[in-house]
């Protein structure tokens, strides 16, 4: 069936397919079945190996409530907090008053971000009561919450571990898991620019405590918040192998899961790999990315379509830690990404020998890899992009609320900087012209494209465009209050000096304004391919172009999408007659959608929170969506009376499907009934 309950964490389904084909083990990897002690029984009860921790230890520590006790019981730090279930909402209210706001709300058998909610007052403590249990039902068959203390700018940080059946536990170095939205990680790295050695020694003392209390092994993370000071406090211990483990790997020189199969076979782990062994050969820096399908400019909403170009960067590899670029990925071209499972497209991790050198090997693959979907799919590559560049990521000065505090608006692009724009517009321009070449020479001379060489002079008989080009970043024309709708360049290639520059002005400048001079280098780009490798000013750049449906491969007007340091930038390249002319169209009509909400994605209404002819508040509350097994509230554009209710409550929802209709006044409500 579609539903992940329906296939891959359906246990009757699993236990007939190992049975069918005579398995020995089972590797559950990173899903929830990982973690379900219902099924580490079952799979034992079969005479099979579970690739796992036992039962007990599942069930154990994938109670958070139960896990807590444990911890404290072993001496473990622990954070502040209510050690019972919350029962209701007024309960909930009752328990965070007494904690003291700030709390997190969360889920008793939660995991991977599912059932968590901050609240800073009664308001948020009822609506996390509310949306934390129906994830945690949806997610887990398990309504139970706790509550416990806020940390406020908290580090989330890591200690993996792998334990033998001879009771011997090895920590490895922290991950630090902070980059966050949602209480998703986004950004995960190891080591950790926060931690001394004492306080990464004592975390790993602490982290094997826990194991040893519950007689664990195989491999699990003990998952702490470290404040600015050094101390820490547990937080849940995953009983399982992380998403994020990759970077572990890279700076450890371990390969975990190989470690996992032998100690499922009961074998020991080798006696000259310890903690502090690993502690004093942490090799390098490592860094892993998680490439959602959700849109970065909507919210990051859930978004779905088909895979029409997929491209891992060049030269990486899957579970090889001799590439420096690693990309684990259950994607190809054509594959469709629905709403029924969790977004992620791929992991990509990079590692180099310092953080800077890794972070910068992380930008350049992001830069190279390709993405394309069906109409309407997006994915978060520009946003991943902007925080490798961000001066906070850079200096490792990224709480958990980091994301929070730096996109208070949410995502608005990657802003370039004065060269990077001269280097996008330039390119655009030699794109344009490279294509304007193809045109005026023989059928078939130029299918390898243009490459810069002394003797090329072909832009300068450039099909009726010359040598001249008015780059638009944005719509040619102007809105209808007659300002222009993009930003318009006037460029000039020349031949100087046997090699090429590219002069560009912006059109909004005073007439007399002096043109910047772009000097390009070695310049590689086969016609119509996705990613361009050009030289411009001494920097080397790798720019993806990208012709959006339906404009053709022609010369005219023709809009592209280029993409540059993570920025997604609409050209339209023009003559220099083409873009006057353009001054003279109609604006593009504009649609008015203040008076209704529509579905941002294709999921399920699951709860309809207004009424027709009831009034309502800017940001109120409109519905719950659910997509991707997560949660999505949905509120009001604007203040006003619900003049219609198009769906219901179960009902499921494609993109853009309208769900309530709004009118501003009694008056307006009346004419909307009677018509």
């Amino acid at each position: 069936g579609p539903n992940s309950s329906e296939s891959y964490l359906d246990m009757d389904n699993v236990c007939a397919a190992i049975e069918a084909t005579g398995a020995k083990s089972v590797h559950p990897g990173y899903g929830f079945l990982s973690e379900n002690s219902v099924f580490a029984e079952r799979v034992e009860a079969m005479g099979v190996a579970f690739v796992g921790p036992p039962s007990g230890a599942i069930d154990s520590m994938g109670d958070k409530i139960k896990s807590k006790q444990i911890a404290i019981d072993a001496g473990v730090n622990c954070i502040p907090g209510f050690q019972g279930v919350i029962q209701d909402e007024d309960d909930a209210c009752k328990v965070a008053r007494e904690v003291g706001y700030p709390v997190m709300i969360k889920a008793s058998a939660g995991g991977g971000g599912k059932g968590m909610r901050i609240a800073w007052n009664d308001e948020e403590a009822k609506e996390g009561y509310r949306l934390s249990t129906e994830e945690a039902i949806m997610s887990f068959g398990d309504d139970r919450l706790f509550i416990e203390k806020f940390i406020e700018e908290p580090h989330h940080i890591e200690i993996q571990l792998l334990a033998d059946h001879d009771g011997k536990v090895v920590c490895f170095p922290e991950r630090e898991c902070s980059v966050q939205r949602r209480n998703q990680k986004v950004l995960e790295e190891s080591p950790s620019a926060l931690l001394t050695p004492e306080v990464r020694s004592e975390m790993c003392r602490q982290a094997a405590m826990l194991a040893t209390a519950v007689n664990y092994r195989s491999a699990g993370t003990v998952e702490f918040l470290a404040d600015k000071h050094g101390n820490f406090y547990f937080l849940e211990m995953n009983t399982r192998l992380q998403v994020e483990h990759p970077v572990t790997e890279y700076v450890s020189g371990v390969d975990l899961v190989e470690h996992m199969l032998k100690i499922a076979g009961k074998q020991p782990l080798p006696a000259d790999l310890t903690t502090e062994s690993i502690a004093k050969n942490i090799k390098g820096w490592a860094l892993e990315a998680r490439v959602y399908a959700e849109d970065p400019f909507r919210g990051f909403l859930p978004s779905t379509g088909s895979l029409l170009d997929y491209r891992e960067p060049e030269g990486c590899t899957a579970f090889n830690l001799e590439s420096n670029v690693r990309v684990d990925s259950g994607v190809r071209e054509g594959t469709e990404i629905s709403t029924y499972y969790d977004p992620m497209i791929s992991k990509l991790v990079t590692h180099g020998a310092t953080r800077d050198e890794c972070i910068d090997r992380m930008s350049d693959a992001l830069n190279r890899y390709v993405i394309l979907g069906t109409a309407g799919f997006a994915h978060n590559a520009s946003f991943l992009a902007d925080l490798c560049r961000h001066p906070r990521f850079r200096r490792a000065e990224t709480p958990t609320s980091f994301i929070e505090e730096e996109y208070p608006d949410g995502f608005q692009g990657v802003q370039l900087d004065e060269q990077e724009t001269l280097h996008a517009v330039a390119t655009a321009a030699m794109i344009q012209a490279t294509r304007a070449e193809r045109e005026v020479m023989q059928v078939g001379a130029s299918s390898d494209g243009y490459n810069s060489a002394p003797e090329a002079s072909l832009f300068d008989a450039g099909a009726g465009g010359g040598d001249e080009w008015v780059v638009v970043q944005g719509l040619p024309g102007n809105d209808e209050a007659g300002e222009p709708n993009g930003t318009a360049y006037h460029t000039r290639i020349v031949d100087e000096d046997g090699g090429l520059v590219v002069e560009v002005r912006a059109m909004a400048a005073d007439a007399g304004a002096v043109a910047a001079r772009v000097r390009v280098g070695d310049y590689s780009w086969q016609l119509e391919q996705p990613l361009l490798e050009v030289e411009m000013d001494g920097v080397a750049r790798v720019v993806q172009y990208h012709t959006p449906s339906g404009t053709g491969g022609g010369t005219r007007a023709c809009g592209f999408n280029l993409g540059l340091c993570g920025a997604v930038l609409p050209m339209n390249v023009l003559t220099p007659k083409e873009h006057e002319l353009y001054q003279h169209m109609l604006a593009p009509e504009v649609v008015d959608t203040a008076n209704f909400v529509h579905s941002p994605m294709p999921g399920v209404l699951v709860s309809l929170s207004v009424e027709p002819g009831q009034h309502i508040e800017n940001g109120q509350e409109i519905c719950v969506m659910e997509a991707m097994k997560m949660q999505n509230v949905l509120r009001s554009p604007r203040a006003g009376i619900v003049a219609e209710c198009h769906a219901v409550a179960g009902q499921k929802l494609d993109v853009d499907q309208l769900i309530v209709s709004l009118v501003s006044e009694e008056a307006d409500l009346n004419e909307e009934l009677a018509a």
